[in-house]
């Protein structure tokens, strides 16, 4: 029997946390048929083991572990073309991301023909955890940062929990910049106006266990990764023109 629908996780350094998620996604997707697609960055403290060691019980997980190269954005592409799915869930590790929310995404999709369901902190019944509103304003300056280069314009464009039609993107996979921590803004950037989107909310919760993956370099790389899809494309229109 084929899924019905795929969760891909890339994962850094996420041992204390990711048995913990797949569990917590049984409860969740209980009544749909889904697989999970840990992509793990050969994590030092040993997360493929742990997956492994977790999979022997399970026909439905697997880990993809890279050597040699990071980045979540790539991970997750990686992970999302590795599945035969139609449609493929992303999101962290870290127990940030309400799992809960997954089936309400999935029959959005679905029953409105969506190609995008972004799980939005920035709407009504969305939010941050106490310890997470430090980084509300990281948020918003991602938001408004966003309309340089988006044609739609997302509550939430710095969202790393979304569900996307495996056939809209494959459509666009050869043009993601795979830059940094923001795949969904280059997701949405690459595919244009003709993407069909909604949002549900949900509410961000604290870090279960580890350290953030944010930092400067993230920073960094969403500030290249919005001049790629903006002036980038304009770039290459200009070179292909002359």
């Amino acid at each position: 029997m084929a899924f019905e629908l795929a969760i891909v996780v890339p994962t850094l350094n996420e041992s204390e946390n990711i048995a913990c998620l797949i569990d917590r996604l049984e409860v969740a997707l209980a009544g749909i048929h889904y697989e999970v697609i840990v992509v793990d960055d050969d994590s030092p403290d040993q997360t493929a083991v742990v997956v492994r060691r977790v999979a022997r019980g399970r026909e439905n997980l697997r880990v993809l572990q890279r050597i040699g190269r990071r980045g979540l954005s790539s991970a997750c592409t990686e992970g999302i073309l590795a599945s035969s799915a139609p449609v493929v869930a992303v999101m962290d590790a870290d127990m940030q991301h309400d799992e809960r929310v997954l089936p309400e995404m999935l029959r959005r999709l679905r029953e409105q023909q969506l190609d995008l369901v972004v799980g939005s902190r920035n709407i009504a019944g969305g939010g941050m955890s106490e310890l997470a509103k430090s980084r509300v304003w990281l948020s918003h300056l991602g938001r408004l940062l966003s309309r340089i280069c988006a044609a739609h314009q997302l509550s939430d464009p710095m969202s790393g929990f979304f569900m996307i039609r495996f056939e809209a993107f494959e459509k666009i996979a050869n043009s993601l910049s795979g830059v940094g921590f923001k795949i969904l803004l280059d997701i949405v950037s690459s595919a244009g106006p003709h993407l069909r989107i909604g949002e549900v909310p949900y509410q961000f919760r604290n870090r279960a266990h580890g350290e953030s993956k944010l930092g400067c370099m993230v920073g960094l790389e969403y500030l290249y990764l919005l001049f790629d899809k903006r002036w980038g494309r304009w770039q290459m229109r200009k070179n292909s023109a002359g």
